[in-house]
């Protein structure tokens, strides 16, 4: 930290950080709103509306007509603009409730008609511009991460299964957020080069172009983060399941149904010649989906025909004894890394080493259960 020079202790670099919290506090520009429409448009409570773009550009084209005309009315051109949003969806429906509900939020913060140019500012180059990138966003990160894994299995076999769940995770997941990256600098650059032509023409100031770049980044990032990676990292290893059973031959699977999903914790079915089937997942951790694993309706399973379900899992911070039990009690097995501590000190353990198995036994353990299936 630098020396202070003050007698209030503070340094240079506190004080200048104090004086442009002051400042732009006190400017109150009517771009801080950006991020308020941005994030209000695509909210679920409002309907999120604005993840349509026929809709947003049909509404920002609305405002520029209305403010067209000499000296608009701004109590008029609000509620012509809200009459428009009203008829995004039939009335006397949630959608339309929630549209409502959108109108609520906004209304109260367009004051002027400069607010209103804010908006449709907002909707033409925060909202529609980040739908699109998002659309570009990988959802998943099997193309990168497969042909990696099968040429690893290839040299390792069965002792290999810890890494590659550890090597598609980081592989997969490094290259899609790189691919994040390139699009949240693209859409920066192309926000920037519009904000420094309004800079130059004096329609805005450094701050309110800097609440909206701000805005921009701060909404895609949010948005990435809510909705697009915990949908690609619930994919990503259910795809790592996939290629892990079709290079070691097993064949008989499908992607269990959503309802076995929801249900019973699981990614794939194995497909046994008996009839029955394996409910199979792969995880980093149990997390709190080890209660769920544990507390199966064994008649329900029996009526889906699921025998049993197999955990694999590569960390164990959260894996106890207790757990295991309770898992094992719902016809359940947990595979973890052979070198890990808890396999290492639990393995001999009467009371859980029926329900917890080595990784490097995952194939060989489903291979004898397809063979002695059919002898059944």
């Amino acid at each position: 930290m630098q020396e202070s020079f003050f007698p209030d202790g503070l340094s240079i670099r506190e004080r200048r950080a104090a004086y442009e919290i002051k400042r732009i506090e006190q400017q109150m520009s009517p771009y801080e709103n950006v991020y308020w429409f941005a994030r209000a448009l695509v909210s679920s409570e409002y309907g999120s509306v604005g993840r349509d773009n026929a809709k947003m550009l049909s509404l920002a084209q609305a405002i520029d007509t209305f403010l067209s005309v000499p000296e608009p009315d701004l109590v008029t051109s609000k509620q012509a603009a809200w009459n428009l949003m009203r008829k995004f969806h039939r009335s006397d429906t949630k959608a339309a409730d929630r549209v409502e509900k959108l109108i609520d939020f906004l209304d109260p913060l367009i004051t002027s008609i400069q607010d209103l140019i804010v908006l449709k500012f907002t909707i033409e180059h925060i909202l529609i511009p980040t739908n699109e990138l998002l659309r570009r966003v990988p959802s998943s990160d099997k193309e990168i991460a497969e042909e990696l894994i099968r040429a690893y299995l290839d040299e390792t076999g069965e002792a290999g299964l810890k890494d590659v769940i550890l090597m598609w995770d980081r592989k997969g997941r490094r290259w899609c957020m790189e691919r994040e990256r390139v699009l949240i600098v693209a859409g920066f650059r192309l926000l920037r080069e519009t904000l420094d032509d309004l800079l130059r023409d004096n329609w805005l100031n450094r701050i309110d172009a800097d609440q909206t770049l701000t805005a921009f980044v701060q909404e895609f990032e949010r948005r990435l983060v809510r909705g697009v990676r915990p949908g690609r990292a619930g994919r990503s290893l259910e795809d790592v399941t996939g290629v892990i059973l079709d290079h070691f031959g097993i064949k008989d699977y499908i992607d269990a149904p959503e309802h076995i999903k929801t249900a019973f914790e699981v990614d794939k079915m194995i497909l046994l010649p008996d009839g029955w089937r394996i409910g199979v997942s792969c995880k980093r951790t149990l997390r709190e989906r080890w209660k769920q694993a544990a507390t199966l309706d064994l008649q329900h399973m029996d009526a889906e025909r699921i025998k049993s379900t197999w955990h694999v899992i590569t960390y164990t911070s959260d894996l106890t004894v207790q757990k295991v039990e309770a898992i094992g009690e719902s016809r359940g097995i947990v595979y973890i890394p052979d070198d890990d501590h808890f396999f290492q000190n639990h393995f001999a353990d009467p009371a859980v080493s029926v329900f917890i198995r080595p990784m490097t036994s995952f194939i060989s353990d489903l291979e004898d259960e397809v063979h002695s299936s059919e002898g059944s």
